[in-house]
């Protein structure tokens, strides 16, 4: 199962959804869920769940996703180390999170025209929000922009963090072992 934390317009989720059993959206905003709606529609994915929700406080069980995906959200929010905290909580054993944000820079003018609270995250910041989350950063990939192309381009950073826990097998977790 595959949750999009932030889903916004559901970009991630027509991407990745195909390739998932559930796939679930999650927004602050009830405009964003509407055009969500209308893209996942628009592209033949209606079966796709969206839900309005916070995300230090979404509304699923611990253990619910297989993965879950935070999609240029952080550099939005008050507290990413929070949402973090909250995604590896969503984390099956063995489950895997990606975040993907803008490398630091220095784009002021981003906070009054776009509302960035932050202006991007150095990669051992967000690593070390996420061991501090249990979580396993397990991969850090930049992803410069094109060279080509007028105005101002980002640098992005995807981080692959993952539950170090492990999946039991059947017939250990038949025998009431318990598994770290």
């Amino acid at each position: 199962a595959l949750l999009d934390l932030g889903t916004g317009t559901g970009r991630m989720l027509q991407l990745l959804a195909p390739l998932a059993s559930r796939a679930v959206g999650l927004d602050a905003s009830h405009a964003m869920l509407s055009v969500a709606r209308a893209n996942l529609e628009k592209a033949g994915l209606a079966r796709i769940e969206l839900r309005q929700g916070d995300i230090y406080a979404p509304p699923f069980g611990r253990g619910s996703f297989d993965l879950v995906m935070i999609h240029q959200v952080l550099h939005y929010i008050d507290d990413p180390a929070r949402a973090l905290r909250e995604a590896g909580r969503l984390l099956s054993p063995g489950g895997r999170l990606i975040v993907i944000d803008f490398a630091p820079h220095e784009l002021e003018f981003l906070r009054e025209t776009q509302a960035h609270r932050r202006l991007g995250f150095a990669q051992d910041q967000v690593a070390g929000w996420l061991a501090e989350a249990g979580l396993d950063c397990t991969a850090t990939r930049q992803l410069a922009p094109p060279r080509q192309g007028g105005g101002e381009q980002l640098t992005v950073t995807l981080w692959l963090a993952q539950d170090p826990r492990i999946v039991a097998d059947w017939p250990l977790a038949a025998s009431n072992r318990e598994v770290a």
